[in-house]
């Protein structure tokens, strides 16, 4: 836990571990300190914080034998109670849904000459071509031992595409800074942060986007934000990617937490922009595609995205024991 988190996170006596304990970590740590001195190896780890220092580690550092899910939390006077929106979202994920939500994906993409993305709203169409289409990146929705992996599980990633078109972004958007300098990542989300409720259209040419053209007032700050970012380093304008949220129960929040890709929202597979790159840019953007439904080329069945609906799986009960967090 990240010290501001300590005392009001409890941990409920799990069943399936012998021994369990809460970790605060000291002020200017980072999650490799407390790995190598506080964690025994082979133990599963939820690691509760906004610190980037502490959402990430080296495979090296994990080791074989750890699972580590790290919960990314905001600030604020709400931070207390999305917090427990996310702790609680993870208690009642399903696993084996997401992971045959991922199949079918995967599947479907695999099969396609090529896709497009649609929005009516906006008469916004873009292609998305090249060979390989299946999706990449963790595709179940169970976190697997040897890395640091963002929670909630549920998101699978497309790469190796290259986007030609217009693309309607619009929804949560998700901000990722190559370098944890306090406030700057937070700066740029709020700033694209009327994503939320207005559309933006992206011209793209070849991989890259090459135009703006806000909707609505309300967006036009976000198109600032974006010719700002290309302007100090092209690269960011490069689409890397789509991303694909496949968890129902992932709530999307208002803030830069991974949550907002991984959830489905109420379709069976949400669809996000990759903007950047988090080994090549000072930021990699990920902006959702809210209104906007992909298809296979030459057949109109929605893969992802508006018009697909999500398959409702019966409630699980809850556990007994849980991790929950209290005022």
């Amino acid at each position: 836990m990240e010290q501001r988190f300590s005392d009001i996170v409890r941990i409920d006596p799990p069943h399936r571990y012998q021994d369990w304990r809460k970790v605060t970590a000291s002020p200017g740590s980072t999650l490799t300190d407390v790995l190598r001195a506080e964690v025994p190896d082979g133990s599963d780890v939820l690691v509760v914080a906004g610190d980037d220092l502490l959402l990430s580690a080296p495979a090296r550092e994990v080791g074989p034998g750890r699972t580590v899910a790290t919960l990314r939390a905001g600030t604020g006077p709400l931070t207390h109670d999305r917090l427990r929106v996310l702790l609680r979202s993870l208690e009642e994920s399903d696993p084996a849904a997401i992971r045959r939500t991922a199949e079918a994906l995967t599947g479907a993409l695999a099969g396609a000459a090529g896709l497009a993305l649609t929005d009516p709203l906006t008469r916004s169409l873009a292609t998305v071509t090249g060979t390989g289409l299946g999706g990449e990146g963790p595709a179940t929705g169970t976190f697997r031992p040897g890395v640091a992996q963002a929670a909630p599980a549920g998101r699978q990633r497309l790469t190796g595409a290259v986007v030609d078109g217009r693309v309607a972004v619009k929804g949560r958007p998700v901000v990722y800074g190559r370098r944890p300098v306090p406030g700057l990542r937070q700066e740029w989300y709020e700033k694209l942060s009327a994503l939320s409720h207005y559309p933006l259209v992206l011209t793209v040419e070849d991989g890259a986007v090459t135009g703006m053209k806000a909707v609505e007032s309300g967006s036009a700050l976000a198109a600032a934000a974006l010719s700002a970012l290309f302007t100090a380093d092209p690269g960011h304008a490069r689409v890397t990617g789509l991303e694909f949220g496949l968890n129902p129960t992932a709530p999307r929040l208002p803030f830069s937490t991974e949550s907002n890709i991984a959830a489905a929202g109420g379709a069976a597979a949400s669809v996000h922009l990759v903007l950047g790159s988090s080994e090549l840019t000072e930021y990699q953007l990920v902006l959702g595609c809210a209104t906007s439904t992909l298809t296979a080329v030459g057949d109109p069945t929605p893969l992802a995205g508006a018009g697909t609906a999500a398959r409702r799986s019966p409630r699980r009960p809850q556990p007994a024991a849980a991790v929950r967090a209290c005022r």
